[in-house]
C-alpha cells in the first residue's frame, strides 16, 4: 500500500469516526455496509491515479507524476 492509500484510507476513517454518533443506531450488519461503501469510493477514486504511478515508475514522466501526488495529498 502506498502513502497516498494510507492517506487515504486516515481521512475516510476520521470521517467515519466523525460521523460515528448518526452512526450508533446502525446495526452491526448496517455499519458493515457503510464500511464497505466508504472503501470501495476510496479504492476506486485511487485506482487508475496508482494503475498509472506503476506503469511510469522510473520514466521521467512516473517521477513527475510521483512528485505532483506527493505535492497535491502532502505526502513526505
Amino acid at each position: 500500500m502506498c502513502s497516498s492509500d494510507l492517506k487515504a484510507e486516515a481521512v475516510r476513517q476520521a470521517e467515519f469516526d466523525r460521523f460515528a454518533a448518526r452512526l450508533a443506531d446502525l446495526t452491526p450488519a448496517q455499519r458493515e455496509v457503510v464500511e464497505a461503501l466508504t472503501h470501495g469510493i476510496v479504492n476506486k477514486l485511487l485506482h487508475e491515479p496508482s494503475v498509472r504511478l506503476r506503469e511510469d515508475a522510473g520514466s521521467p514522466r512516473g517521477e513527475r507524476y510521483a512528485s505532483t501526488v506527493r505535492d497535491l495529498f502532502d505526502l513526505a
